[in-house]
């Protein structure tokens, strides 16, 4: 038998160390349940790497698509690993198995360091300056004002999108504490599933942003007088709140496509930003700074450098 109950039980409590999500300890445990169906009452010491490529060669048979064949290959891998831990095994059968056919990460349009710029730029002067503007007005004062105080939040936010490559969950995640002024950096905490924790430096731009968000913007945001969110707090079960941000979220996706037109998400900032990381500083360093915990995450983004190094080819070398 692969594994024994109890250690179904302790292999559970192996991939809640590795900070995965309920669900997906839930479906890896349904995983290698039907992987010791298949395999049957063998001890696992006989369990070679050509039993993993027969099991998956199964699978494809059964027509499942690539993606639920890599599943299940994690899903084994973590079980070998965990094995490995325990001292029930002296290998792991997995390692060197990799499955053709998955889509990699690949964006459409990569941005450089100088367009990211630019569009900073453009959301402060089009969008933040103009709006405290109009606080002058007279008429409409306060929704100007309260108008003015959500940009200069989104443009906080959005300096943390494009110089520290964060996600949109680890910017909602991100508290007062996190950042250190006085040293110029800022503290990302650890993601509950695949995030690793990391600190990164705060580039010259954010700083004095930040102190002026600290000290003025953020204490006259009504939403932020309950709790030490830096952005927009939302607290557990309750959907208005989580409802409020989402909405918030897309209003300035809308804006800043208005501002560029190559402008599509967060998720492709994030992606520039990891590209940028990897041409000038490696995979294992861009691996640190994204807050990847496999370099395999980390190298779903070389399509892009790949790509972005055929263009500087070209552009330098056109014949």
């Amino acid at each position: 038998m692969l594994l024994p109950h109890s250690n179904l039980q302790t292999f559970e409590t192996y991939l809640q160390s590795k900070g995965l999500s309920p669900a997906t300890i839930d479906r890896y445990k349904r995983l290698v349940v039907s992987f010791e169906a298949w395999y049957g009452s063998e001890d696992i010491i006989n369990c070679q790497k050509k039993d993993i490529l027969n099991y998956l060669s199964r699978l494809n048979n059964r027509n499942l698509q690539a993606i639920s064949r890599n599943n299940a290959l994690i899903a084994l891998r973590h079980c070998f690993d965990y094995l490995l831990s325990q001292d029930l095994t002296a290998s792991n059968p997995t390692a060197l198995i990799k499955l053709r056919g998955l889509n990699k990460r690949k964006l459409h349009h990569t941005c450089t360091p100088e367009e990211l710029t630019e569009l900073a730029d453009a959301y402060y002067f089009l969008e933040v300056k103009r709006t405290q503007e109009k606080q002058t007005a007279g008429a409409g004062q306060y929704l100007f004002e309260r108008a003015y105080q959500a940009k200069m939040r989104n443009y906080t936010m959005l300096l943390f999108f494009i110089h520290q490559g964060l996600t949109t969950k680890e910017i909602l995640r991100l508290q007062t504490e996190d950042i250190q002024l006085n040293k110029a950096m800022v503290t990302i905490p650890k993601g509950t599933q695949r995030g690793n924790a990391r600190t990164l430096p705060l580039h010259a731009t954010q700083t004095g942003v930040l102190m002026q968000y600290l000290n003025e913007i953020r204490p006259r945001l009504e939403t932020n007088n309950t709790d030490e969110t830096l952005f927009l707090p939302i607290p557990k079960n309750d959907p208005k709140a989580k409802k409020e941000a989402e909405a918030s979220f897309k209003g300035f996706v809308r804006q800043l496509k208005r501002l560029n037109k190559n402008f599509s998400s967060f998720e492709q900032v994030r992606a520039s930003v990891i590209t940028f990381w990897i041409k000038t500083q490696g995979l294992r360093k861009a691996q640190y700074l994204a807050g990847h915990k496999s370099i395999v995450s980390t190298e779903e983004y070389l399509p892009n450098y790949i790509e972005d190094l055929a263009e500087d080819i070209t552009k330098f070398n056109p014949f």
